[in-house]
């Protein structure tokens, strides 16, 4: 899924009238007693135990248990807090997701004071992968060869069997397609 983290800023991010979508290069893990950075590493991919202690000041054979540490990934896209954003306006901008996915996907922030210009998690791919598909909502520019390249191991082809009433060259703005992951 990496390689849709870096193309699908640009194609989901047609800029909204009130936030900005983008890609985060980090996402923060709390530890819980017995982790270790290879072990950590281990639930992301192309994630390695070097890229974990470049990231974090944390000593590799000590790291403290409930310490929050980075992990550098792709696999995140954010939405930067514009001035009157709520949480609500938020998930409604971005199909398929709702308040308590951005509350569960964001525990440090505060959902009644959201900082101008922080950014919150909107989706973690990571947290997805074990499913069979996901939703995808066409934007301008939209086709099905550049959505297929934004997502890895997905085809044109794999898009026109998992979406055979949709007609690839007549996409409808803001309708939704199955994405299969495979």
């Amino acid at each position: 899924m990496k390689k849709a983290t870096r193309i699908i800023a640009p194609i989901l991010g047609v800029s909204l009238v009130f936030g900005a979508i983008g890609v985060s290069a980090h996402e923060t893990v709390t530890v819980k007693s017995g982790d270790t950075y290879w072990g950590i590493a281990q639930k992301y991919d192309d994630v390695t135990t070097e890229d974990l202690m470049e990231a974090n000041e944390y000593n590799a054979y000590a790291i403290p248990t409930g310490a929050e540490i980075t992990v550098p990934t792709e696999n995140v896209v954010t939405h930067v807090i514009q001035p009157g954003n709520t949480l609500a306006e938020i998930a409604a901008a971005y199909d398929g997701v709702t308040v308590n996915d951005l509350v569960r996907l964001n525990p440090e922030i505060d959902p009644y004071h959201l900082e101008i210009g922080s950014e919150i998690v909107i989706v973690n791919y990571d947290s997805v992968l074990g499913e069979d598909y996901l939703y995808h909502t066409i934007q301008p520019g939209n086709t099905f060869y550049n959505i297929a390249n934004a997502y890895d191991g997905v085809s044109v082809n794999d898009l026109l069997e998992a979406n055979p009433n949709e007609d690839p060259y007549e996409l409808t703005i803001g309708s939704q397609i199955v994405i299969p992951l495979n």
